[in-house]
């Protein structure tokens, strides 16, 4: 090999890594979040922040719901957390405390309002984990039976909540009330 082809080489291959690094610099980082749509909720059990009582996944099941992955450090979660106060009281609400300290957990939601009807601590991550949670806030629609519908990670907003989630939060309740044997379902927003 002459000494000019060898002085191409490492151009050529610090130019096809450049193109490779460009072209990975256009992915959505949120575009995983349709990766997961279908997949159950995965069994585990957690305290509940404020009662220390036992909460299993199964006792999420019987009607739809979002799960809100969240924590007191976080920035966009606290930028959401209006919302999801306002949203409370028309849909079936959980939250995911994640590697957070319990005490700052309870003082912040004591201050700003807990939405949620139950908080699950989470203080080594390894539910989230599970869940493929990558970072807070995401936050996730569960149909009656556990099955992920939804998922939207980074903060939510009402744009977000009206255009990605109640079409099929409607859905999910409409399903629910159809196999359920009272026919009643919960109003959705």
């Amino acid at each position: 090999m002459s000494a000019r082809l060898r002085l191409f080489i490492p151009l050529g291959i610090t130019l096809c890594l450049g193109l490779l690094l460009w072209l990975g610099l256009g992915n959505n980082p949120y575009s995983q979040d349709d990766a997961t749509l279908g997949r159950g909720l995965p069994s585990w059990q957690s305290q509940d922040l404020f009662s220390d009582r036992l909460i299993h996944t199964d006792d999420l099941k019987g009607k739809p719901f979002v799960l809100n992955v969240w924590a007191s450090w976080c920035p966009a979660c606290r930028a959401e957390h209006p919302l999801l106060v306002e949203l409370a009281g028309s849909v079936t609400l959980y939250g995911l405390n994640y590697r957070d300290k319990a005490e700052a957990a309870r003082s912040w939601l004591r201050e700003a309002g807990n939405p949620y009807q139950a908080v699950l601590a989470d203080p080594d991550g390894k539910l989230a984990l599970e869940l493929g949670v990558y970072g807070t806030p995401d936050t996730y629609l569960f149909g009656a039976d556990g099955t992920l519908i939804a998922r939207h990670t980074g903060e939510l907003t009402r744009d977000i909540w009206q255009r990605q989630f109640v079409p099929l939060l409607a859905e999910a309740h409409a399903k629910a009330a159809n196999q359920s044997p009272s026919g009643k379902a919960e109003t959705t927003p």
